[in-house]
């Protein structure tokens, strides 16, 4: 397995490299077509990356359509970030598609990608910021970055993330994440 596996790896690097050159990457129909002709397993792997892909270029027509094809990638905080600084008007994005995912979501990296929302966020424009608001919200509503933030509530960025109603039921029900 350890062979096919480094095979895969290499055939899934080579459509995606191809497809990004062409620049039909974002020509869902057209990437289905491409990689028809190649073993199911490299098929899998590839379409799972690209659903990461498009999650993180914020590209919501195209993740729906791979999601309606059954695929499914474990969700980041560095996906979200991606995502997030990729929302760039007030239409759908996927951070608010996948609204439950990422309010329940579970990361053990949240520094980088909060200081970066934090500082896309701060320097964007007031258009923008209305944009990016929804957003903010759910992560703010995730139990794991609010006890991150609380712990580092000297940082800036952290302090943005805090939900003050959130953290009181944090304190009262489960404290051992504030620790």
């Amino acid at each position: 397995m350890d062979d096919r596996l480094h095979e895969i790896l290499a055939q899934v690097s080579m459509i995606h490299k191809s497809l990004l050159e062409d620049e039909k990457i974002d020509d869902v129909d057209y990437v289905l077509e491409y990689i028809e002709n190649f073993d199911d397993d490299v098929k899998d792997h590839y379409l799972k990356l690209l659903l990461q892909y498009y999650f993180q270029k914020n590209s919501i027509s195209n993740f729906k359509e791979l999601l309606l094809l059954g695929y499914k990638f474990d969700l980041r905080m560095d996906d979200i970030k991606q995502a997030f600084l990729n929302i760039k008007s007030n239409d759908e994005n996927v951070i608010e598609f996948l609204e439950d995912n990422v309010v329940f979501f579970k990361d053990t990296n949240y520094e980088e990608p909060l200081n970066d929302i934090y500082e896309y966020y701060k320097n964007s424009d007031d258009d923008i910021k209305v944009a990016l608001e929804e957003s903010l919200e759910l992560l703010r509503r995730n139990r794991y970055i609010c006890a991150f933030a609380y712990k580092n509530k000297t940082e800036e960025y952290a302090r943005f993330f805090i939900n003050e109603d959130l953290l009181e039921s944090l304190k009262r029900d489960l404290p051992y994440l504030l620790k």
